[in-house]
């Protein structure tokens, strides 16, 4: 069955957000004559999935700085602090509004063709990369070739470094096509699987996937914003389960792990679902 998608219609901030994260996180031309504001940036880890390694980018990735300071025999306190205040604040908000690589995921769910939805057992896959890819083999096992350890997570399955570093290098360093094989084809596969699937999909890494938003889910429902559902408001129209970039039912997933607070729903005409702050679970009572 094919539908009409609004992610962005009634909701043109959370584009222009998106838009602007793209040239603030990739676009090191603005920092490049500023050697030491580059150098500061560098060391901080944003909360998305981006590429440490990506040509244009000044910024860490928070996965893989953190399995590099496992890898090197050190824990990385500052980059589990930017994780655990982010999360705590405002939850999945950043996969929604600056994640480059969700982005993409949703420009290619645009697509017009038929549509379909994973299962909900796959979305658990995404804690098993977190826990295994991301800490377990980082710690304990060593690649054959270099008897070194190694951050398993980027070097295996990650498709946002793939689409933003080694495709773009592999251009741009003629030397390293020679050094080509089975590993980067690997890696371009799993980037054209994960497109392929954005087509009929939504956001499947983002769902399935995801160490980070493993991560940043689990403070959802404890974060200080959070959502609440007004019954008495909802027309059951549907509208605000057809616009959700992740394929949930804001009625009933508004607390899930899976959202990514992108407040599709909370613009909807019958403010059935709104957002408010607090450090308790006691939703306030509506005046």
């Amino acid at each position: 069955m094919k539908k009409k998608f609004a992610f962005y219609t009634h909701n043109w901030t959370r584009l222009f957000v998106l838009i602007l994260s793209i040239f603030i996180i990739d676009g090191h031309f603005y920092v490049k004559f500023y050697p030491q504001v580059r150098e500061f940036l560098m060391n901080i880890p944003l909360p998305v999935l981006n590429c440490y390694s990506v040509p244009s980018t000044v910024f860490a990735c928070p996965i893989g700085t953190f399995q590099h300071f496992l890898v090197i025999g050190f824990f990385s306190f500052i980059t589990l602090g930017i994780l655990l205040l982010v999360a705590g604040l405002i939850g999945r908000w950043t996969c929604g509004w600056l994640c480059p690589f969700g982005f993409i995921q949703e420009l290619v769910h645009l697509i017009p063709t038929t549509k379909f939805k994973i299962p909900n057992w796959t979305r658990y896959i995404k804690y098993l990369v977190l826990l295994v890819l991301v800490v377990i083999m980082p710690l304990f096992v060593t690649a054959k070739d270099t008897g070194m350890a190694e951050t398993w997570f980027c070097k295996l399955v990650c498709p946002a470094g793939t689409l933003g570093a080694g495709i773009p290098h592999v251009f741009l360093e003629p030397d390293l096509q020679n050094l080509i094989g089975f590993m980067f084809w690997w890696k371009i596969a799993i980037l054209v699987i994960v497109l392929l699937a954005s087509v009929f999909i939504r956001r499947p890494f983002c769902s399935a996937i995801c160490p980070l938003g493993a991560f940043l889910g689990l403070f959802n429902k404890i974060s200080f914003l959070k959502l609440r559902f007004i019954e008495k408001h909802c027309y059951n129209c549907n509208l605000c389960e057809r616009d959700c970039p992740m394929g949930l039912d804001p009625r009933k997933d508004y607390q899930s792990p899976e959202c990514i607070r992108c407040m599709n729903c909370v613009q909807k005409k019958c403010f059935a679902i709104r957002t408010y702050a607090s450090i308790s679970d006691d939703v306030p009572q509506e005046n």
